[in-house]
């Protein structure tokens, strides 16, 4: 472990108080946002265990995935206030603590969740256990949550390289999240059903492991900037954080204000997106669920091209607001487009080599559906990217902007406060789901590779799979217009730091 030195630090140092780091930290650092993704990847199929063997009915499991992400949310705040008085030193720090205690936690939790509650006996035994280690698992993902929000702050405030955090960090987290789909789908199609305990026990164990890694390597590329001089406006005389500054930066920073609006309408509309809603797309409307790990692989290979260019070249030239308006206008194109695709053509001829289409046929040539779909997939997924993916640094933008404000670093309860707003909107999207599907007959088990198809079930999955994400677009082009963080405010607020820390 490196040392901790003035010579050390000093040689991430450029003028004027920005700071950066080694391009390979920056891809190792996102390592725990990848285990963060993961994480939840698992609590997104959780309605089938639930429904299969914790014994809920349909609308009381998306209620109970509801409540969890209220009491995410919940936890949030707390959490966040006492890792900004956590007082850093030179054996570990802010950031490197929630990496550990986060990884530890979702670990364990999640291990005695899914794989020993479908062994207890049947009864109330199952739903007391599996809520219990649920409260704390989600306890855990809040820590591991905070490690980004905290360690975007002190990784690099370089206008050069905050654009990079999303490129990289999205890079992995979409490729990574198309092979968790495709792992998904075969693991669904070998053991002949979403709900199967076999199936949440294989994919678990490879969720477990990969996260694991993706943690120890990013505790390792953060280890010498996780450290005070590039955290605090004063490495002396910590100013004193209270509870009450919720408040004050909930009512006055204009910037996280909007920041939460764009961000919980994008992830009401994520979350609604659940493993039923793919496979009714998939696995009913085009008649092939299998298929949907390999669309969704070469599709998202495709927009991450797309994704980095507009970020790398809008972002690092024009601004991060920029990136996010052309974003969020190219989804409110591209999901309308998508949705008189799916209506006006056959989605059962629907096809890629190596797959069968949703007639049995073996693939004989892409037809009219899926070149346009995988046209329109991928340049709205492209833009979809650009909109998710450009959050992180412009959070770390907004906690530079309040430390500039208050002369207080509070990343942890910044994002948190961030965090916590957007679980308490987008936690309503597995309730709305279940609602959904409960009004069109399926109150006590969600469709299922065997379910027939329906219009009322054409209608409910493109309702929450681009329906809500095309609202959503349309927030964030709004709240864009209030959001002031442009790169040469950036520029006086970087300043106006190094002026604080120069004068402590």
């Amino acid at each position: 472990m490196e040392s901790v030195t003035k010579t050390n630090y000093q040689k991430y140092m450029k003028e004027n108080g920005i700071h950066n780091v080694p391009v390979w930290r920056i891809i190792g650092f996102s390592g725990g946002n990848m285990a963060v993704n993961l994480y939840m990847g698992l609590t997104m199929i959780m309605s089938y265990y639930l429904n299969g063997y914790v014994g809920m009915a349909v609308v009381l499991a998306s209620s109970f995935s509801t409540i969890m992400r209220l009491w995410d949310g919940v936890t949030d705040p707390m959490v966040g206030f006492v890792v900004d008085k956590f007082k850093e030193n030179s054996k570990i720090g802010k950031t490197r603590l929630c990496l550990l205690l986060g990884g530890i936690l979702l670990f364990v939790n999640s291990f005695l969740m899914f794989n020993v509650t479908d062994k207890l006996p049947e009864g109330a035994i199952r739903p007391v256990f599996f809520i219990i280690f649920t409260l704390i698992y989600y306890i855990g993902y809040t820590f591991l949550n905070i490690s980004a929000h905290v360690g975007n702050v002190c990784l690099t405030n370089d206008p050069a390289q905050r654009p990079i955090l999303s490129v990289v960090g999205t890079v992995l987290v979409r490729v990574m999240r198309a092979v968790m789909q495709m792992v998904v789908a075969a693991l669904a199609v070998k053991h002949g059903s979403l709900g199967s305990a076999g199936l949440f026990h294989e994919y678990w164990l490879i969720v477990a492991v990969i996260a694991s890694i993706g943690i120890a390597v990013a505790y390792i590329s953060i280890t010498p900037k996780d450290i005070a001089i590039f955290s605090e406006t004063s490495t002396k005389k910590k100013p004193e954080i209270k509870f009450s500054d919720y408040v004050d930066v909930l009512t006055h920073n204009r910037p996280l204000q909007m920041m939460i609006v764009t961000r919980a309408t994008d992830m009401l509309a994520n979350t609604c997106k659940t493993s039923a809603i793919t496979l009714v797309l998939y696995g009913i409307v085009a008649g092939n669920y299998k298929l949907s790990g390999g669309w969704t692989m070469y599709t998202t290979v495709i927009g991450l091209v797309m994704m980095t260019l507009g970020i790398g070249a809008i972002g690092a030239k024009f601004g991060l607001k920029k990136a996010m308006q052309m974003g969020s206008w190219g989804v409110i194109v591209m999901d309308a487009i998508a949705i008189l695709i799916w209506m006006l053509l056959d989605p059962k001829t629907l096809n890629l080599p190596g797959f069968t289409n949703g007639y049995g046929q073996d693939f004989n040539g892409l037809t009219t559906f899926t070149v346009l779909l995988f046209i329109v997939t991928v340049v709205g997924g492209g833009f979809q990217m650009i909109t998710s993916s450009i959050i992180p640094p412009m959070i770390a933008d907004v906690n530079d902007y309040e430390a500039s404000r208050t002369g207080k670093y509070i990343p942890g309860m910044v994002g948190t406060l961030f965090s916590f707003m957007d679980k308490l909107i987008s936690s309503f999207g597995p309730l709305l789901v279940g609602v959904g599907f409960a009004a069109i007959g399926f109150a006590d088990k969600f469709p299922d590779l065997d379910t027939p198809y329906s219009p009322q079930l054409f209608a409910i999955a493109m309702l929450f799979y681009y329906g809500l994400e095309f609202i959503g677009a349309v927030f964030n082009v709004v709240a864009m217009k209030f959001y002031d963080l442009s790169p040469e405010k950036m520029k006086e607020v970087e300043e106006k730091i190094y002026k604080m820390r120069n004068a402590a």
